[in-house]
């Protein structure tokens, strides 16, 4: 199951004035387009394009802009995924949008259509449901089922008509390095790279394009709960400031917040990272360009804590500062990520029981109730993140005054 266009369905929600008009939702700090209706596509304006490249086309438009509004989102997919769940019972959310589960083999069409009549009922998020005998055929089928009133089952003649005629780009796990190394073997639908000899794709594309090969041929190759081996293997939060910044506690409060959300989304996927990585960054277009600093670390013991990732954090921050350089950007990233359960201390550090696990699930807890960034470090002032933001909806769902108000 994939959302549609899920940031902008969001925000349409509570604006029903809204469905019909071209709507764009920026990224946290108002830079680039991190989602479009199908107005604003139909404009040529692409994904991930800068805003201030975009800005006279989308005003000449007349499209709506938001800026990124994530508790919103949350709280959105998280009753999705609820009503979903309740549907089909176990459900592997693959990500904010999406998810995969398992149906009996006897389902029909006008089931499926159920569950999708469902959602949009209860939460008013319209998805799009693909269903087949493995992952990927399923992902191409939701692909197709927008096409097709929201639900496609996966048929010979479908696989025939619609699925094989497609090209290799619109394959869930072939990249664009891949796609482009397809082509310059004259590969460029999904027939022809199932018409490849399985050696031949193991030698060029490795294990995880014959694996790719078999889910498209309809061998099952990915369980539910299984992800294709480009799964996520790091994860990131970095943010422009509004205006540079020379100030070091600036700084720290900047990266004291992404410290924090990447904790939150490491515990929320029930991994701990081995390698944490910092970064601040001049801007580009002026003298001091070339004064950016990193740091990297591997840490002693794989963590998700959040006092433990921000204490390396701010140490390395002190290590690369420079006084006097205008600083544009702040972000970090962990990577080495590994499930909780396989974690392993190290021999050569000694391991002393502490109450940092027992904290981090509280303020976890208090936020999640109410309301994100409610318990926060003391090191982040208000509006550390160094976003802009400034074209944010209302917390509609997770904020009392944020609740919208109806006359009749």
């Amino acid at each position: 199951m994939d959302c549609n266009n899920f940031f902008v369905s969001c925000e349409r929600l509570f604006r029903p004035d809204l469905l019909k008009r071209p709507v764009a939702v920026l990224s946290s700090n108002d830079g680039c387009i991190v989602a479009r209706s199908q107005e604003v596509r139909d404009l040529g304006v692409p994904m991930g394009v800068p805003y201030f490249q975009v800005k006279e086309v989308l005003t000449k438009a007349g499209v709506v802009l938001f800026s990124s509004n994530f508790t919103l989102y949350r709280d959105i997919s998280e009753r999705v995924m609820s009503i979903l769940e309740d549907e089909v019972g176990l459900c592997e959310v693959y990500s904010i949008d999406e998810a995969f589960f398992e149906l009996p083999d006897t389902v029909t069409e006008a089931a499926v259509l159920a569950i999708r009549s469902r959602v949009m009922r209860e939460v008013g998020i319209p998805v799009s449901i693909g269903v087949a005998h493995t992952k990927t055929l399923a992902k191409q089928a939701s692909k197709i089922g927008k096409r097709r009133g929201g639900v496609c089952v996966i048929t010979p003649e479908v696989l025939e008509h619609e699925v094989y005629p497609a090209p290799c780009a619109s394959v869930w796990g072939l990249g664009g390095k891949t796609v482009t190394k397809l082509r310059s073997h004259g590969v460029t639908t999904i027939a022809e790279f199932l018409a490849l000899p399985v050696r031949f794709i193991r030698t060029h594309f490795g294990v995880v394009g014959e694996r790719i090969h078999m889910e498209l041929s309809g061998v099952s190759v990915y369980a539910l709960g299984e992800h294709h081996d480009d799964v996520q293997q790091s994860i990131m939060s970095t943010r422009s400031f509004e205006k540079t910044t020379c100030d070091l506690h600036a700084l720290e409060s900047a990266l004291a917040y992404h410290i924090e959300e990447i904790a939150s989304k490491l515990r929320e996927k029930k991994v701990h990272a081995r390698n944490l990585s910092i970064m601040i960054l001049p801007s580009r277009h002026g003298d001091f360009f070339m004064h950016r600093g990193s740091y990297e670390v591997v840490l002693p013991t794989p963590t998700q804590e959040t006092h433990t990732l921000m204490h390396e954090a701010l140490r390395g921050l002190r290590t690369v500062y420079e006084k006097g350089v205008p600083y544009k950007k702040a972000g970090a990233v962990v990577s080495g990520l590994l499930p909780v359960d396989s974690s392993t201390a190290s021999l050569f550090v000694e391991q002393t029981p502490t109450q940092l696990g027992a904290l981090d699930a509280i303020t976890d807890m208090i936020n999640e109730k109410f309301g994100h960034g409610t318990v926060h470090s003391g090191v982040i002032k208000k509006s550390g993140s160094g976003g802009s933001a400034k074209l944010r909806s209302k917390e509609y769902t997770t904020q009392w005054k944020d609740i919208p108000t109806v006359k009749a």
